[in-house]
């Protein structure tokens, strides 16, 4: 993702639900500024001690309140955490709200494929096999909901919806890891 989001032009970004700072790190790796929001103090946290960098700036902070003036950054990122965000129009409008004028957003997040015999075997993977390996090395219920939560998420098609009527333009998506990972793109 980072290669496409320089790609594009964006020195400085808001990294949404940025966790422990993953992708903040391979951003900051290619020169942007990052500010990281999360909820998670404790994640931030763990993002600090990895990311030694004067160009990242964690905030602790929602994505229904984003703690930021309107039209601040060249493009928002989130990896991973929109999904767990259940009023997504709320968080898009704040994403809108937060983006410069021609900035872009890049939201990667988990999908079922949409091959139909794919997405039934993942479905089973998702609903059975995550949970007992979870099970036995982590903690079961997280990956339970998991993949419920995948299940839930709005298709593609209703994604994309969501993000066009909140102001966005050009929505592109882009599947990946055979449809179980999707990228959408879009334009302020």
């Amino acid at each position: 993702m980072s290669n496409i989001v320089i790609q594009k032009g964006c020195k400085t970004i808001l990294d949404l639900a940025s966790g422990t700072g993953d992708s903040a790190k391979d951003l900051i790796k290619n020169g942007c500024k990052v500010v990281a929001l999360d909820l998670s103090q404790k994640m931030l946290y763990n993002a600090v001690t990895k990311i030694n960098s004067h160009q990242f700036m964690p905030v602790i902070g929602s994505g229904y309140e984003i703690p930021f003036k309107d039209c601040t950054f060249d493009a928002v990122t989130c990896a991973f955490g929109i999904r767990n965000m259940h009023y997504t129009t709320k968080a898009i409008a704040e994403i809108f709200r937060v983006l410069k004028h021609g900035g872009w957003i890049f939201i990667l997040e988990f999908s079922m494929p949409q091959r139909k015999t794919f997405r039934e075997a993942y479905k089973i993977y998702l609903k059975y096999w995550v949970p007992l390996i979870a099970g036995i090395l982590s903690n079961r219920p997280a990956y339970e909901y998991l993949g419920d939560s995948i299940e839930a998420f709005h298709s593609r098609e209703e994604f994309c919806k969501i993000i066009t009527e909140n102001g966005f333009h050009n929505c592109q998506v882009k599947d990946l890891t055979l449809g179980t990972v999707t990228l959408y793109l879009a334009v302020k």
